[in-house]
């Protein structure tokens, strides 16, 4: 009876009756609950490495520990929410604190970092990309430093030319070319095929200038630049976009011929923006690409000297990220 009254008066009167507000949050998104996870899973990781600098003897790797440590604490201080608070408690530290162990949770963690980035909403998807990257190459370089064996990696997709996937709709007869300057998948794709060109280039140059050494890594880097050319110019196809055209020589910097070995080094590091970019900007087959490419560029970037950043694919002043609550901040908020 009490429904058919309030019925009645909503249909007479068109007032719309807004039930009282229950107080319960909203459950948060997939991409949110990534980034939280991505979160706890560093704090977590960056206190057992903590632990471990404070079990070893003086001059025991610590240099390398303490470098960790202050990756993992710029990666959860780019993973706050933006107010940069803490919903939750930081995790304890695992109870085997061994280097092996710690060597397999941060690969796991970077690995989970890059799965989550797949589906993530964009700006997300690039921050879980670029610390899952730095997370996995942290690993594989502490286990080289400490004579440990590389952690298991799930297998990359790098090597799978994508297929050209049809549209809902055939594509215009004549596309747009895209603005350099537009945030667009276009505009991203572009860019990438002229960074992979660039590339091409750089190395064909470099094959003639380098020892025999060197020379035999740029060569297999070479053909991977040209089966990555490929598939940026299929996935541009396939989003019924232009494929830039290949220009007749790129302007190298002037240490080029001093230094080849460490100017491929900066060439590779300068892709990982432009992977990032894609990476915020795509979805599906065209994302899966940027993920696993810009893991793949950062290992050639390090491969060839150059350092690399603890955020790449990021552009970004660390020193601009919000600190991490004191254990006094967090109580003193979960009393108000």
């Amino acid at each position: 009876m009490l429904v058919a009254i309030v019925a009645l008066l909503v249909a007479g009167t068109g007032m719309v009756l807004i039930p009282r507000d229950s107080g319960t949050p909203p459950a948060p998104s997939s991409s949110e609950t990534a980034r939280m996870t991505a979160l706890e899973d560093t704090l977590r990781l960056g206190d057992a490495a903590a632990a471990l600098m404070e079990a070893s003897a003086p001059n025991a790797g610590n240099e390398s520990l303490n470098d960790t440590v202050t990756l993992l604490t710029t990666h959860a201080r780019a993973l706050l929410d933006p107010a940069g608070s803490l919903s939750f408690p930081p995790s304890s530290s695992p109870s085997d604190s061994s280097r092996a162990a710690f060597i397999s949770g941060l690969s796991e963690s970077g690995q989970k970092r890059l799965e989550d980035a797949r589906d993530a909403d964009g700006g997300i998807a690039r921050l879980l990309a670029a610390v899952g990257s730095a997370q996995l190459l942290r690993a594989e370089k502490l286990a080289a430093a400490w004579q440990l064996p590389t952690p298991h990696q799930s297998p990359s997709s790098d090597n799978n030319i994508p297929a050209a996937t049809p549209s809902a709709a055939p594509c215009p007869s004549v596309s747009p070319t895209p603005d350099p300057g537009s945030a667009t998948t276009d505009a991203a794709l572009a860019a990438a095929v002229r960074s992979h060109q660039k590339a091409v280039y750089a190395y064909q140059v470099a094959l003639k200038r380098l020892d025999a050494a060197a020379a035999a890594v740029a060569a297999k880097d070479l053909k991977m630049h040209e089966l990555l050319l490929q598939q940026a110019e299929a996935l541009t196809r396939a989003n019924c976009a232009d494929v830039p055209t290949s220009e007749a020589g790129y302007r190298l910097p002037g240490q080029f011929a001093q230094d080849p070995a460490g100017s491929l080094g900066a060439l590779e590091a300068s892709s990982l923006p432009v992977l990032g970019d894609l990476v915020a900007l795509s979805t599906g087959q065209s994302r899966e690409w940027a993920v696993d490419g810009l893991l793949a560029a950062a290992r050639r970037s390090l491969a060839w000297g150059s350092s690399l950043p603890a955020l790449p694919g990021l552009e970004l002043d660390a020193g601009n990220l919000p600190s991490l609550p004191t254990p006094s901040d967090s109580a003193a908020s979960s009393g108000r």
